[in-house]
C-alpha cells in the first residue's frame, strides 16, 4: 500500500464545521443554568425570593438588602451523571461523576439611618458543561464516508467504508461557567428593596470525540477498498467570555407576602475555540494509516436573550413557600464576528445561521416551587422543591423537558453557622445525531447532584 492516497470527507467536514459553528452550540451556552446556594436549590432552584443570603447576588440582587449581619458562604457540589443510550438495537449504560467547587462570598451591610444599604462580592460556578455518552451497534446507514485509493495499476477511485458497520463512538465534556459577581441592594421603602449585580464571566470546555468503525462482517475485503476499521480522534477546547448586568426588585405585599422580580441584560460571550484531530485507517492485511491535522484557532461571539424571573414568597411561621418561573426567548440568540477578525467565507457562513435560531427554536417558560419548614424548637430546617426546564427546541416533545426534584436540610451547627445540604435528582431524554453516526441515538439521562454549603454570619 505505498502508494496510499486517501481523502477523509468526514474528517475533512468536521475541521471546516468547526469555523461554521451550529445554533446549538450557541444556545448551550446559557441553557441548563443551574445557579448555585444549597438551600434556595433545595426548593426548586428559584431563589427570587427565597435567597436571603450572599447567592441573592446571582437569583436576585435585591434580597441582599435583607441581610441585617455580615455573612460568609461557600459551597461544594458533586454530581453523578448517567446515560442509557440506545443506538440501533443496543443499549449502553454508562456515567461519570464531577466534584465542583462552586461559591466562595461576603455580603456586608453598611450603617444606614434608615432602611439598608448592603455590598457583596464573590465568586459563583452556575453552568455545567459536564456530560458523557457511550454507545456502540451495528449501522445500516450511510454516514458518507470514502476513500481515494490507487489500485495495483496505480489507478485511483473512491472506495467507500460507510455502511454496514460497527460503530462506536465516546463523548465527554468537562468544564463550565463561573462568575465574579460584584452586587448591592438599597431598602429604598419599609416595603421595596431594589439591587444591581454586574458579572465578570469566564468558563471553559474541554470535549471530546472518539469515533470508530469495523468491518465486523467482513464486507469490505476486495483490495484496495479491503478495509478493517477507521478511528477518528477529536478534541475541542474552548474558552468564554462575558460581561452582563442584573437587576432585582423585592415587594412586600403584606405582612407575609413577598413578590421578586429580576432582569437580566442580554450579554455577548466570546467563544475560543482551539482545535485539533487525528485519525487512522486499517486495512484487512494489517497496514495502518495514521495521520493528524494541523491543529487551529477560531473565533466567534454569541448574543444571549433577556432572562426574566418572577417569584412569590409567603411567610406562615415556621414555614415558607416559593414559587417562580423564568422566561427566556433563545429565538432572539445571535453569532456575531469579532472585530478584530475580518469577514471572509467563514464567518459569512456563521452569520447565515443567525435566521435558524427563529425557525428552529422558540421561548421557554421555566417552573420552579418549593417549600422550607422549620422544626419547632431544634436548629433543622426541612426543605423540598420541584422544577421543569423546558427544552428551547421548537420541536421538542414533553419528555425532553427536564424535570428535577429537591430535598434537602438546614443545620444551624454553631450560633452563627449554618450547614446546608441538597440534593437533586434530574431525568429527560433526548435524541443526538452526527455525521458519523446516522439513525441516531436515543438517550435516557439522569442527574444526581449534592450539594454542600456553609453560611456564616458575623
Amino acid at each position: 500500500m505505498n502508494n496510499l492516497k486517501f481523502v477523509i470527507l468526514l474528517t475533512i467536514l468536521f475541521i471546516c464545521s468547526t469555523n461554521a459553528q451550529s445554533t446549538f452550540d450557541a444556545v448551550r451556552i446559557r441553557q441548563n443554568e443551574i445557579g448555585f446556594g444549597a438551600r434556595n436549590l433545595a426548593m426548586g432552584g428559584n431563589g427570587i425570593t427565597s435567597a436571603n443570603d450572599y447567592s441573592a447576588i446571582y437569583w436576585n440582587p435585591a434580597g441582599l438588602a435583607s441581610l441585617q449581619f455580615n455573612q460568609f458562604t461557600a459551597e461544594f457540589s458533586h454530581l453523578h451523571y448517567a446515560n442509557s443510550a440506545t443506538f440501533g438495537d443496543n443499549l449502553s449504560d454508562m456515567d461519570n461523576s464531577f466534584t465542583r467547587f462552586r461559591n466562595i462570598g461576603l455580603a456586608v451591610p453598611l450603617p444606614t439611618t434608615r432602611g439598608s444599604f448592603v455590598l457583596a462580592f464573590g465568586y459563583n460556578y452556575v453552568r455545567d458543561f459536564d456530560e458523557y455518552l457511550f454507545f456502540s451497534g451495528f449501522n445500516q446507514n450511510s454516514n458518507g464516508l470514502e476513500f481515494e485509493l490507487a489500485d495495483e495499476n496505480g489507478i485511483y477511485d473512491w472506495y467507500a467504508f460507510d455502511r454496514d458497520v460497527y460503530q462506536t463512538e465516546e463523548i465527554s465534556s468537562e468544564g463550565g461557567l463561573h462568575q465574579w459577581s460584584f452586587g448591592g441592594a438599597l431598602a429604598i421603602s419599609p416595603s421595596v428593596d431594589l439591587g444591581v449585580a454586574f458579572n465578570i464571566w469566564r468558563g471553559k470546555e474541554e470535549y471530546s470525540l472518539l469515533f470508530t468503525q469495523e468491518d465486523s462482517e467482513d464486507l469490505y475485503s476486495v483490495y484496495p477498498g479491503d478495509f478493517d476499521s477507521y478511528t477518528l480522534d477529536q478534541h475541542l477546547l474552548s474558552g468564554y467570555k462575558a460581561f452582563s448586568m442584573k437587576f432585582g426588585g423585592m415587594f412586600k405585599l403584606n405582612q407575609i407576602t413577598r413578590l421578586g422580580l429580576a432582569v437580566e441584560l442580554p450579554s455577548t460571550f466570546t467563544v475560543t475555540e482551539e482545535y485539533s484531530s487525528s485519525d487512522v485507517l486499517v486495512f484487512d492485511d494489517g497496514y495502518t494509516d495514521p495521520f493528524e491535522y494541523e491543529p487551529g484557532t477560531w473565533q466567534y461571539k454569541v448574543k444571549t436573550p433577556y432572562r426574566f424571573d418572577a417569584g412569590i414568597g409567603f411567610t406562615l411561621q415556621n414555614l415558607q413557600l416559593h414559587a417562580g418561573s423564568t422566561y427566556q426567548d433563545w429565538r432572539q440568540i445571535r453569532f456575531e464576528k469579532p472585530d478584530s477578525w475580518s469577514l471572509d467565507t467563514d464567518y459569512q457562513a456563521l452569520l447565515n445561521e443567525n435566521p435558524a435560531f427563529r425557525r428552529d427554536y422558540r421561548a421557554t417558560l421555566d417552573y420552579h416551587a418549593g417549600a422550607e419548614i422549620l422544626i419547632p424548637n431544634s436548629n433543622v430546617s426541612l426543605r423540598g422543591g420541584y422544577a421543569l426546564r423546558s427544552s428551547p427546541l421548537k420541536d421538542a416533545t414533553s419528555d425532553m423537558d427536564k424535570s428535577i426534584y429537591s430535598g434537602g436540610v438546614g443545620l444551624q451547627i454553631g450560633r452563627n453557622t449554618i450547614l446546608d445540604v441538597t440534593y437533586t435528582y434530574g431525568t429527560w431524554q433526548k435524541l443526538s445525531e452526527d455525521i458519523y453516526t446516522p439513525g441516531g441515538t436515543a438517550e435516557q439521562i439522569t442527574e444526581n447532584r449534592i450539594f454542600l454549603g456553609l453560611r456564616v454570619i458575623f
